[in-house]
């Protein structure tokens, strides 16, 4: 009969995590530099670190002919990407485990996201209010931790 330590299991760091929260935030940063409009302010940003006429030059060669049919994915899905990697670390950081101490911080980018947007519909703050915006961060909040709800030790009381 093989033992295990189940206190090392269980305290060791979920570093699988970690390429899931570095691949979705990448994946939603790459949607906006190839394909959201150059009106963005992050442009200027490239402009002010020299890297624009690269950018712009990826941005000609046009690897992805067809994908510009698909505004609404384009427009909404890096906002889900960002929460779904916010999420993931936020699960890293405290190795699976949700207690009322730390509930707040994943509540927290789901309401900065969502209140970003009601923002957006009264004026308050530029941009375009979008319901699909909503669903997109509300998905990428709830899918890591549906994605590894056997693994999550949940100490809320």
């Amino acid at each position: 009969m093989i033992e295990t330590n189940d206190s090392y299991i269980h305290s060791a760091k979920p570093f699988y995590l970690l390429p899931e929260a570095i691949i979705s935030i990448i994946t939603g940063g790459l949607i906006y530099i190839l394909f959201r409009t150059d009106s963005l302010v992050m442009f200027g940003w490239f402009e002010q670190l020299r890297v624009s006429e690269f950018i712009y030059h990826i941005r000609d060669a046009d690897l992805f002919p067809q994908i510009n049919s698909f505004k609404t994915l384009i427009n909404t899905v890096p906002g889900g990407l960002w929460t779904f990697s916010f999420t993931s670390f936020l699960l890293f950081i405290w190795n699976l485990e949700i207690t009322n101490r730390n509930i707040i911080y994943f509540i927290s980018v789901l309401s900065a996201a969502v209140a970003s947007e009601i923002l957006q519909l009264t004026g308050l703050i530029p941009g375009t209010f979008n319901y699909f915006d909503i669903i997109s961060y509300i998905a990428g909040t709830i899918l890591p931790l549906l994605i590894h709800l056997r693994k999550i030790k949940n100490k809320i009381i």
